[in-house]
């Protein structure tokens, strides 16, 4: 126990210079000493003890100018690198050419060699060996024994997916940060040629491998990811296995987050639920949307929102004159002015897109040539209890901007729908499909009238992933409070998608837009929310039943099982973004649908709720109330 207890008080307070050069000192006596024998020279009878130690003094000394010029000693031996034995090759072959310098100066002066040249050169290489041994050496005892008795407990088991220059230096980053107690004891890599090779002593398999079998107890295994940029199903199917068998998966960090340039274990991010949901990256017709946006002033509403803030970050990328971020909402639309603080073409406007007088002088004044639309209230169950409200802002205001967008002339107005608008259930997502079809009949009385008008495109996709009010954020937060975590139903399934590319997409299906067309994004498969809320706790580190429970609620005001991303009367057509589709929906008169909701208008402040919803059903033929109060309605408008 005292070797191993003085063993950690070196590792631990890095052992002084002057030991390490004491020890390189000796070694260098022993392996002159060694070398004499090898060569038979101590049974000459004419190399007697005087010479002997002569010459040894004269070799040590020699030695300790080269240690001394190279600082070989200097470097911390548990870390000890290709560095370290370059600097000691250097320190030996420099130190050896001046012993033999030492060497023929001695001959010239007194005729005859202090030392055979011949022991010099074996000495040289018994020297690297032992000087390297001693270092390796070290360096493998502590990483093999000496962190398990540091702290009390066997080391966490590392497995790096990824052999390449990123995977070496997380190895590297884990064998220098001992306190943390994990030793990596493999690699996994896609690449064959690369298979049962080794790097710094840690095999390599196959991304296939059965990784659990490298321990008795998979639980205590850790993977990392350090591949860059490393996206798509592989990505997923390799967290799933993880999941699977309760193995903790970590990303490695890209190198702009690294703290001056150098990596560093503790910052490692933890997977996200979103890594398991993100697909294959979007490609762009960025020289499309480029020539489209570049130079014009646009208007965001709902700036603040997630999906508005994140279109907002995108337009900045494709050099537009000025971008007006509009929201009510005052505290969010200040943390994103102070996130894009630094971009000198960004305007803030507090603004309620359901007043027409304040929004007239704010399209007076920017004259927008692009107006994104992603201002709404989204909340199902909220907008089923404020039907008032979902129809002021959703139908109204959308209407507001709309109008406004053709008095000013602007070039094209996106509109930013919902799943929720197809077949509505809820208050919701009948008061979009009601905005989605003034949007479109607005477009078709626009054509007729003019070749040049305002271009009105509609986009429509499922749940956002993190975006405000979806189910990750709360499931994130029930996890921290120790659960239960709420799912309203075991088999209800919804659609996802990030927020980035959700937004790439509106802006790609923006720019190509020629007007009047629904296009409706690929999803992907629909996720069982049960099952998201499954991994979402795995992904914590914590078991199911046993530390966090899932508690069935019910299914809430409005709410189905199933979204849709068309009706039983759409049917898409493809377009050059296999992600990107355009839906054929029925045309609708702009008269009877303007007549329709300006008389909505005119009442919205005497009617009471039940009249509202059933006007809502005249305009929304397909509106058919699930779970609500309203249901009652659908069973007299049927009669």
């Amino acid at each position: 126990m005292n070797l191993i207890s003085n063993l950690k008080l070196i590792t631990e307070n890095n052992a002084p210079r002057w030991v390490i050069l004491v020890v390189d000192i000796l070694l260098s006596f022993f392996s002159f000493t060694l070398a004499l024998f090898i060569l038979g020279v101590l049974h000459f009878e004419q190399y007697t003890f005087d010479s002997y130690l002569f010459s040894t003094i004269t070799v040590v000394s020699i030695r300790w100018v080269g240690y001394w010029i190279t600082k070989s000693y200097a470097g911390i031996v548990r870390y000890t690198s290709t560095q370290d034995a370059v600097r000691l090759f250097v320190a030996i072959a420099l130190s050896t050419t001046g012993i033999l310098i030492f060497d023929w100066i001695y001959l010239s002066i007194f005729n005859h060699l202090i030392i055979n040249p011949s022991v010099i050169i074996i000495d040289s290489f018994i020297l690297l060996v032992f000087l390297s041994s001693f270092r390796i050496g070290f360096k493998l005892l502590y990483n093999q024994y000496a962190l398990q008795t540091f702290s009390g407990e066997k080391p966490k088991k590392i497995i790096i997916y990824g052999a390449g220059e990123a995977g070496i230096i997380v190895k590297r980053s884990f064998d220098r940060n001992y306190k943390l107690n994990k030793r990596v004891i493999a690699f996994l890599d896609d690449n064959p040629k690369l298979h049962n090779k080794s790097v710094e002593g840690v095999k390599i398999y196959s991304s296939d491998f059965d990784y659990t079998s490298l321990s008795s107890n998979p639980s205590n295994i850790e993977m990392i990811i350090a591949i860059n940029n490393f996206r798509g199903i592989k990505k997923q199917e390799i967290i799933e296995r993880c999941l699977q068998n309760n193995t903790i998966v970590k990303i490695m960090p890209p190198v702009s987050a690294w703290i001056n340039g150098e990596f560093n274990p503790k910052n490692m991010k933890s997977v996200r639920i979103e890594d398991l949901l993100e697909r294959e990256p979007i490609k762009l017709s960025k020289k499309k949307i480029n020539s489209e946006l570049r130079n014009q002033i646009i208007l965001i509403t709902g700036a603040a929102g997630s999906i508005g803030s994140e279109i907002a970050r995108q337009c900045i990328h494709f050099s537009p004159k000025k971008i007006i971020l509009l929201d009510q909402a005052e505290t969010p639309l200040f943390n994103i002015q102070n996130e894009l603080s630094k971009i000198q073409n960004v305007e803030i406007v507090v603004a309620d897109v359901c007043n027409t007088a304040r929004l007239e002088r704010i399209f007076d004044h920017f004259k927008p040539s692009y107006v994104f639309h992603a201002a709404a209230y989204k909340h199902v169950p909220m907008m089923e209890d404020n039907p008032y409200e979902a129809i002021n802002t959703n139908v109204f205001g959308t209407q507001n901007i709309a109008n406004l967008s053709v008095k000013y002339k602007v070039n094209k107005f996106v509109f930013v729908s919902t799943d929720k608008a197809v077949n509505p259930s809820n208050i919701m997502g009948a008061s979009k499909r009601i905005a989605e079809i003034y949007v479109q009949s607005l477009d078709a009385k626009l054509q007729l009238e003019s070749d040049k008008h305002t271009r009105f495109v509609t986009t429509r996709f499922g749940n956002v992933l993190g975006s405000n009010g979806s189910v990750i954020p709360l499931f994130k937060k029930q996890i921290e409070t120790g659960g239960p975590i709420t799912v309203t139903h075991p088999e209800i399934t919804r659609y996802f998608m990030t927020i980035p590319e959700a937004c790439q997409l509106v802006l790609e299906a923006g720019v190509m837009g020629k007007g009047g067309e629904i296009y409706v994004f690929d999803m992907g498969e629909s996720v069982k929310i049960v099952d998201l809320a499954r991994k979402m706790v795995k992904l914590s580190g914590l078991v199911i039943n046993k530390d966090i429970r899932i508690k069935f609620t019910g299914l809430r005001p409005g709410e189905k099982l199933k979204e849709e991303l068309l009706n039983d009367l759409e049917n898409t057509i493809g377009t050059h973004n296999p992600k990107i589709m355009i839906a054929r929906v029925p045309n609708y008169n702009y008269l009877e649908v303007n007549k329709l909701i300006s008389d909505l208008y005119q009442d919205k402040d005497n009617l009471k709720n039940s009249t509202l919803v059933k006007t809502m059903k005249k305009i929304v033929p397909e509106y058919i109330s699930n779970n609500s109060v309203y249901e009652k309605l659908d069973i007299k408008f049927l009669k």
